[in-house]
Parts: structure tokens; sequence; C-alpha cells
């Protein structure tokens, strides 16, 4: 195949928002790789290795997640994900009164998804390189309901069950998903400007 007729059916590339999505993966994969290192107590490599790998993960399952249910959606709605990929605007159309409601509920529900596919993707990590799980916290024996009010009453608290890997990885996606907010907002307020 010539490379000509290559760009002719490789047709309309978002090479604004591929950039655009490379500059989200570094500023996230460079936050949660110090909150990781940070949190967990390892390496400045490993950090790094492990931001990296997770957030390509979730980023490719999310970008599949997203091409394949596209085409579901009905086509007002089409017409504005692509205006806001390629355009970096909405289109004015029957949706466009009910699209902070859709973005906020895509927000809540990525920050979810992401965050239980980069807790499963460290573990599976962890297991295919053979590492021994990070550092867990140890477990007290089950207390009754009269133990744990005895302890809240002396101003003690049950130590709790969540793994620090788990708080560690809650905290780098919290932190990054702020920061890409944060990004995408000043991206409109600069755009908007112009």
């Amino acid at each position: 195949m010539p490379f000509a007729d290559f760009f002719d059916e490789l047709g309309v590339l978002p090479l604004r928002a591929i950039a655009f999505q490379s500059l989200l993966l570094l500023v996230a994969i460079a936050l949660e790789a110090i909150i990781l290192r940070q949190r967990l107590r390892i390496g400045y490599r490993p950090s790094a290795q492990y931001a990296a790998t997770l957030n390509l993960l979730a980023t490719s399952l999310g970008w599949l997640t997203f091409l394949s249910l596209e085409p579901l959606t009905p086509e007002p709605f089409r017409t504005q994900i692509i205006s806001y990929i390629l355009f970096n605007h909405f289109y004015f159309n029957e949706w466009a009164g009910n699209l902070p409601i859709v973005l906020i509920l895509a927000g809540i529900i990525s920050f979810f998804a992401t965050l239980w596919i980069k807790l499963k993707g460290l573990e599976w990590l962890l297991k295919l390189l053979g590492i021994t799980p990070i550092e867990e916290p140890e477990k007290d024996p089950i207390l009754s309901r009269k133990e744990r009010y005895e302890l809240a009453r002396r101003g003690r608290q049950e130590k709790g069950t969540t793994s620090t890997r788990t708080v560690a990885v809650l905290e780098a996606n919290a932190v990054s998903f702020t920061a890409i907010l944060l990004l995408l907002l000043l991206r409109d307020a600069i755009e908007s400007t112009y």
C-alpha cells in the first residue's frame, strides 16, 4: 500500500487530542510516581515504572471502552463527543442542556473505573513480576461491638484493614484526576480568551 493511500484510508486523525492526552499522561505518571514512592516506600525507578504501567493500562482500556461504546450512542450525543474531541467545544443541539450532568457522571464513573483498573493492575503486575505484595498492615482479631464501643469511648480507634497499597493507589488516582481536571479547565479558560 503506497504511503499516500495509507493517509487516505486513515481519515481524520485528532493530533491535538493525542498530544494533549500524552501531556496528561506524563503529568499523571509523574504525580502518581511521587505518591507511590512516598506511600509504598519503594524506589524512584519502580514507582515510576508502576505508575507508567498502570496509567498506560487504564488509558488503553478506557479508550477501547470508549471506542466500543461510541457507536452505540445516539447520533446527537455522538456529534457532541466528536465535536469535543476534534475541536474542543460542544456542538449546540438537544444534548447541550444535559451535558453538565453527563460530564459529571462520566467523570465519577471514570474515576472509580480507573481506580479499580489500577488496583487490579498493580496486583497483577506484582504477581507477574514475582514480587511479594507491598507491606500489608497486620490485621487485628475481629472485635465485638462492645469492644469496639469501649475502644471508641477511650479515644482509641480500631486499626483499619485497608491495605497501604489501596490507600496509595486511591490517593495517587485522586491527585492525578485533580491535576488533569485543573489542566482541562486551564486549557478551556485559555482557549476561551482567543
